[in-house]
């Protein structure tokens, strides 16, 4: 396959869908990956129709299950001869916690930890590519996320947004983290914050997120607004030489938390990483 090949999770809503119509009007054969199959049948063809573009696929799986999300895997890998872009869109906000199958807290999960599963499952087919890129969606909300080994989970204590916020500075560090560790190949990693964007998940907040979410309304953003920077870094040649960097509205940003260390980066990956390899298969 000539054309280049984009995995997107999170694709059939709001920014996740816009940003895998624009790279399918673009050219790219676009792989969506959703939870629910009718949904994802029908968005596939709705971007088929509206670019002209045959090469729409997706794959089914619940990023809070490890297993689901290994099968998906195993799946592309078994259609598709390389990856030259992952999208690590999805997300949630949790109204209470609540725990996935494998036994972690929900928004850490889908947020972050299947990110990083994902990412490690597909690094080789990344490699593959003539510029592999790997987009991770974090958020401007990770400047109030804490760095806590001991309550990563919200094991001590749970709120809707620290542990949005926690799960989103997790991201970021480990967007950095394999940006380093990348650095010997031609695979770049980058971070992206969309803007506060009018979707489902924000339209539908409940409680004091529903107050938050209502109060940022006129400030927020269109979904195609909010997928221009993850469309830039996928494809622009301005984007090539880019990695282990936060953008927001195609622009590199500082990072500002304290946080953001090499001792912490370091400890969330060796933890992360040990959380892999328990879920592999045996």
């Amino acid at each position: 396959m000539d054309k280049p090949i984009c995995l997107i999770t999170g694709a059939t809503d709001g920014v996740g869908k816009v940003t895998a119509t624009a790279l399918a009007d673009k050219g790219y054969a676009v792989v969506l990956a959703a939870r629910n199959e009718a949904k994802a049948a029908t968005v596939t063809t709705e971007i088929v129709a509206s670019t002209g573009n045959r090469d729409v696929d997706y794959l089914i799986a619940d990023l809070s299950s490890l297993v689901q999300l290994h099968g998906l895997a195993e799946t592309f890998m078994a259609r598709y001869p390389r990856l030259d872009v992952l999208i690590n869109n999805a997300g949630v906000i949790m109204p209470r916690c609540a725990l996935t199958e494998d036994g972690y807290e929900t928004t850490f999960q889908v947020n972050y930890l299947a990110q990083f599963y994902l990412t490690q499952l597909l690094l080789n087919e990344l490699e593959k590519s003539p510029q592999g890129r790997v987009i991770n969606l974090s958020s401007s909300v990770y400047r109030a996320g804490k760095f806590d080994p001991a309550n990563l989970q919200s094991e001590q204590r749970f709120s809707t947004i620290g542990a949005y916020a926690a799960s989103k500075l997790c991201v970021l560090l480990f967007t950095i983290e394999l940006a380093q560790r990348l650095k010997p190949t031609r695979v770049t990693a980058n971070a992206v914050h969309p803007g506060i964007v009018r979707t489902p998940m924000m339209r539908g907040a409940k409680g004091v997120l529903g107050v938050i979410s209502y109060a940022a309304l006129p400030f927020s953003r269109s979904p195609d607004k909010g997928a221009a920077t993850s469309v830039f870094l996928a494809g622009s040649p301005d984007a090539a030489q880019i990695s282990g960097q936060y953008l927001a509205n195609a622009k590199v940003q500082n990072v500002k938390t304290a946080y953001n260390t090499q001792e912490n980066r370091a400890l969330l990956w060796a933890l992360s990483m040990g959380a892999y390899q328990r879920a592999l298969p045996s």
